[in-house]
């Protein structure tokens, strides 16, 4: 059975349906904070990705797709030994190389969104 309340924040009076409800549509909506659209482990590759991964990469290799005849320089980091079966070597400098997007697809099959540099 509905009952008719004041909103806690603004006083608008709003009818509920649960215990629970204790404020307006408005302002439940004003004050609710954004969902994060990544997860831990993804920001933390990024961050490994752009302060550890690509500045070596770029010293030991240069900005250019690793295959040979390959003078792409838009690149992804791509892994070596792939993450799922080698978990110990996801954060190893020495088992990341740069592909192109193009070779980086034909390798792994999908896409891997990586930052482009």
């Amino acid at each position: 059975m509905p009952l008719v309340r004041n909103c806690k924040v603004c006083g608008k009076q709003i009818t509920v349906y649960n215990t629970i409800q204790n404020k307006c549509r408005d302002c439940s909506v004003k004050n609710a904070k954004p969902i994060p659209q990544r997860g831990k482990q993804a920001r933390m590759w990024e961050t490994f990705r752009d302060k550890v991964a690509i500045p070596y990469l770029d010293k030991k290799y240069g900005h250019v797709c690793s295959v040979a005849g390959c003078n792409e320089t838009k690149v992804d980091v791509d892994h070596i030994k792939g993450r799922g079966s080698h978990p110990h070597l996801r954060y190893d400098v020495k088992n990341l190389r740069y592909l192109c997007r193009k070779h980086h697809i034909e390798r792994t099959g999908v896409p891997q969104w990586t930052k482009k540099s």
